[in-house]
């Protein structure tokens, strides 16, 4: 049997994807069936697989309060971080796209590219270091004196909430200004020349055309902080009812890895729920925008 020159060049074509498609395959296929597989493993007393498979893992996580605060603690506060990150991505990307001076705009695009450089783990320990009983912020609070001794400021649920929103911040303006570049800024002086405020101006013509940017960036900054375990780690001890905590409780100290697995997979579940409602809600505002329905 011969192939046709046609299927020659289409599967010639596909060569050069060869290596990206077993990279994915290595690092993100396999390994994530390998804990689908594991988490339907049974366990003894003493948390060892056993042959066969099972749903006890997963009626565990939806019935153990142990599980269930983790996870809904978890996603109240990947909500917060969301939901502040997308009010304060608006004004910098807007900067970071509309500043007049180029060295203003250089300078904004270092500092919210500049994290990204950075390690995580040097981040959330540089937090750490400013946070602490004799750290910088203690010291000031205490020699301006408002605070007698110095305060625990390394265990309170808002500093994981405002570390891990720094941590995030610069996902969202970075998607957020993508979407804002995109606006013709004809639209914005035929609003303002019908004789529009700048207040009506946004609400009419910049934030319907920079939703689906913002919608990207809660699903980027969502879906990491469902499963952000450093920087919480770091900041907040390791006692907090977080998901990533759990899992690594479970797979590291109690070595329950089938329950470590079905925890992993329950919040790799949630978040790709959350992108796939997101993607759909921002498909339909764009055909919506453009008048396609």
């Amino acid at each position: 049997m011969t192939v046709s020159a046609h299927t020659r060049r289409r599967l010639t074509s596909l060569v050069p994807l060869l290596p990206g498609g077993l990279f994915l395959l290595g690092l993100f296929i396999v390994p994530l069936i390998s804990t689908f597989v594991l988490s339907l493993r049974p366990t003894d007393p003493f948390y060892d697989p056993l042959p066969g498979f099972s749903t006890q893992q997963y009626v565990t996580v939806f019935t153990s309060n142990y599980y269930l605060q983790a996870l809904i603690y978890t996603a109240r506060m990947a909500l917060i971080v969301t939901a502040i990150c997308a009010v304060l991505a608006f004004p910098v990307a807007w900067l970071l796209i509309h500043a007049r001076s180029r060295a203003v705009r250089t300078l904004i695009m270092l500092i919210v590219v500049s994290p990204l450089l950075t390690s995580v783990v040097v981040r959330s320990f540089g937090w750490r270091i400013l946070l602490s009983a004799e750290g910088p912020i203690n010291s000031i609070l205490q020699t301006i004196g408002l605070t007698g001794a110095p305060l625990n400021l390394l265990s309170g649920k808002l500093t994981v909430i405002v570390v891990v929103t720094h941590v995030l911040l610069p996902f969202a303006v970075v998607t957020l200004s993508t979407s804002l570049s995109k606006i013709d800024p004809a639209l914005l002086r035929a609003s303002s020349s019908l004789g529009a405020s700048p207040a009506r101006t946004f609400a009419t013509v910049v934030l319907p055309l920079a939703i689906p940017g913002l919608i990207s960036g809660a699903v980027l900054v969502f879906s990491l902080s469902m499963g952000i375990y450093v920087t919480p780690l770091l900041v907040g001890g390791a006692n907090q009812p977080l998901a990533g905590l759990r899992v690594y409780d479970q797979a590291l100290r109690v070595f329950n890895k089938p329950g470590a697995a079905a925890l992993s997979f329950t919040l790799f579940a949630i978040s790709l729920t959350a992108i796939a409602l997101l993607n759909a809600i921002s498909r339909r505002w764009e055909r919506r925008i453009h008048g396609q329905g």
